[in-house]
């Protein structure tokens, strides 16, 4: 999904802070001093990530979703799935659910792209968009497995990616200054390893995976960077 879209779904459903940080690291080349700012209390943050995404999506400082409609179907999507899932405006809603909305929206837009593309291009083309289309289908069914556990039961089921990805930055608070300092340079140089794998290699059959790696990675030394202040 392009960014503008991105930022657009993300205005659309309340700007929520742990949402826009996470859009941010992945698509704000800020400063590591500027990242380690907002990170430590986006909410507080909140219109320099708005100005920033809105910057990075080629959108006008002015713009909101009630000026302008950007892509009907992820618009629909969205306002459809927090219809659905009323607990997403619960303050007590836990913020890995609000980042799997995101990812929903996005998996569920490359799926419908994905469809259309099935019978156009070359048989190579196809086989890609038959991989994205398998791997984001499945993405989606675990997220409303996550959902509808959340909605049921009031509890969170815990197996999609994301409640892991939080269990580790809260690790990091327990390490020692030396540990993060340890840890600043391995996650760097995963990143630039796997920034490096996704340009030169062109693998496509991994190429979600991967993308998923490095945001995670970003992630995690934003906030090392954070606790390293």
């Amino acid at each position: 999904m392009e960014v503008k879209n991105l930022v657009h779904n993300w205005l659309l459903g309340g700007a929520d802070p742990e949402v826009g940080l996470r859009l941010f690291m992945d698509y704000v080349d800020a400063n590591s001093a500027v990242s380690r700012l907002i990170s430590k209390r986006p909410e507080r943050h909140l219109q320099t990530i708005r100005i920033s995404l809105l910057k990075a999506a080629g959108l006008p400082l002015t713009f909101s979703v009630e000026q302008k409609k950007i892509a009907s179907q992820p618009q629909k999507e969205d306002y459809r799935l927090r219809n659905q899932w009323p607990f997403l405006a619960d303050p007590e809603c836990p913020p890995e659910l609000k980042l799997l909305i995101s990812d929903k929206i996005t998996a569920y837009t490359i799926c419908v792209s994905e469809y259309d593309n099935l019978t156009a291009g070359t048989h190579e083309d196809q086989l890609r968009s038959v991989s994205r289309l398998v791997d984001n289908f499945i993405n989606n069914h675990r997220i409303f497995k996550e959902l509808e556990h959340y909605n049921k039961n009031k509890s969170v089921l815990g197996h999609h990616e994301v409640f892991s990805q939080y269990k580790k930055l809260k690790a990091l608070r327990g390490m020692t200054t030396m540990d993060l300092f340890k840890k600043k340079k391995n996650l760097e140089n995963n990143i630039w390893r796997t920034e490096s794998k996704i340009k030169l290699e062109k693998r496509q059959d991994l190429l979600a995976g991967r993308e998923s790696k490095l945001r995670e990675f970003k992630m995690q030394l934003a906030e090392v960077n954070r606790l390293l202040e």
